[in-house]
């Protein structure tokens, strides 16, 4: 007759495989923007809301979903939206639609520009871009390189930008970026910046 303490002992083997550490049978999930590419969309909203805070949450929901629309009408389609990004004719089109909610819900307006001059060399494009922002100005900021990834900057001094980024980003250091060198992290095209500044009235344009 087996012993009654075999018995015993044999659900306490099994219930060592069980405690097999959870984190090596199941993979970190995707966290919401792990996969898409709707950084252009968010630069927009978040241009808005560095410059019209009172926006608020309920409005800037309504933003977003003006946004949204307004891709269709511009013939993106949802896979260009959310796969593979939107291009620069895009971003200048969602600004003009952000202009127009802010109107309406606001009465007031952003208004939009790029860099008057033509830009060859990076210390140019750095004191342009020093020159643009400040005084209730931003600007949405094309980068390509390391990835591809619309930003919104706010502040510069002589060796930083500084970011209100939806991906987390902060700074971007000078010595990491160029217009052109694949050697540096972070190349950006001076045609990819749009400056954006509250001001205007109802009749503001664009």
């Amino acid at each position: 007759m087996p012993d009654r303490d075999d018995d015993v002992r044999r659900p306490i083997s099994r219930a060592r495989i069980l405690r097999m550490p959870v984190a090596e049978k199941i993979p970190a999930p995707f966290n919401q923007g792990d996969l898409d590419s709707l950084c252009g969309i968010y630069s927009v909203m978040n241009a808005v809301r560095f410059l019209c805070p009172e926006l608020g949450r309920q409005r800037s929901i309504g933003l977003f979903q003006v946004l949204s629309e307004s891709l269709t009408t511009n013939r993106v389609t949802a896979h260009e939206t959310v796969g593979l990004g939107i291009e620069i004719p895009t971003v200048h089109a969602l600004v003009e639609t952000a202009c127009n909610y802010l109107r309406e819900v606001l009465e007031t307006s952003i208004i939009a520009a790029t860099l008057t001059s033509k830009i060859r060399r990076f210390d140019d494009l750095w004191a342009a871009l020093g020159e643009g922002l400040g005084d209730n100005q931003v600007a949405i900021i094309g980068l390509s390189g390391r990835y591809d990834h619309w930003t919104v900057a706010y502040r510069m001094t002589a060796r930083t930008i500084r970011l209100f980024d939806s991906d987390s980003m902060k700074v971007l250091q000078r010595a990491r970026c160029s217009l052109r060198d694949p050697r540096v992290p972070y190349q950006i095209d001076p045609d990819e910046i749009i400056l954006i500044r509250r001001g205007g009235g109802v009749d503001s344009k664009i």
